[in-house]
């Protein structure tokens, strides 16, 4: 068992023939008691202060672990987004380059259907203008078949 303060101060000695001086050894007893009691004040605060700082160093550490941890989530949780925003970045780069080539199939279509549509044009035209000189030519023959017969009657009439 610990030795207290009052332990010192109570304890009592037996005497004998030729002891100690009695005042004397209480006055010690008693210089050593309050000394004692201050040697044993502050190692019961230091206890204390030390019960403290064990308690603060382990909450210190559950929060220096949480950080950590946090830390590690916040970091595979960037690479996550990261990795998703690389994804939706490739699909989305899949699909334009998909609907670029649509487009330019499109664009190419209409364009072949454009040329074939000029190409009909031109032949009708050419057809239009081939039968517009026939027609004119046989509107000539005629023409000229009428004033040659008018000639022939003129001729036959004087």
């Amino acid at each position: 068992m610990p030795l207290t303060p009052i332990d010192i101060e109570n304890k009592e000695f037996r005497k004998g023939v030729r002891g100690y001086n009695t005042e004397e050894v209480d006055k010690f007893l008693q210089t050593v008691s309050r000394e004692f009691e201050v040697v044993y004040t502050e190692n019961f605060e230091l206890r204390e202060r030390l019960q403290r700082s064990e308690a603060e160093l382990k909450n210190y550490k559950q929060i220096e672990t949480t950080l950590q941890q946090t830390m590690v989530l916040a970091q595979q949780t960037a690479e996550e987004v990261k990795h998703a925003a690389r994804r939706e970045a490739d699909v989305f780069l899949k699909e334009a380059e998909l609907e670029k080539e649509r487009l330019l199939n499109e664009a190419q279509r209409k364009w072949e259907h454009v040329n074939e549509e000029i190409e009909e044009l031109q032949k009708r035209r050419e057809l239009i203008r081939t039968q517009l000189k026939t027609f004119l030519r046989a509107q000539l023959e005629l023409a000229d078949a009428f004033e040659q017969e008018q000639r022939e009657q003129r001729d036959r009439v004087s």
